[in-house]
């Protein structure tokens, strides 16, 4: 292979590790969860009371 080929390569292979998911810290979540439950008809969105 070429140098550049290879270079290349790397390059295309970092950018799939940038993009992964990296897991929420608890903190994140916390901050995360307003406590509203919401349900959808498909046309409005209406608040669940007591959920």
């Amino acid at each position: 292979m070429k140098f550049t080929a290879i270079i290349a390569a790397v390059l295309s292979l970092a950018t799939f590790v940038v993009a992964a998911p990296v897991p929420a810290t608890e903190d994140v979540k916390e901050r995360q969860n307003h406590g509203m439950c919401v349900t959808s008809d498909g046309t409005t969105v209406t608040q669940i009371e007591g959920c």
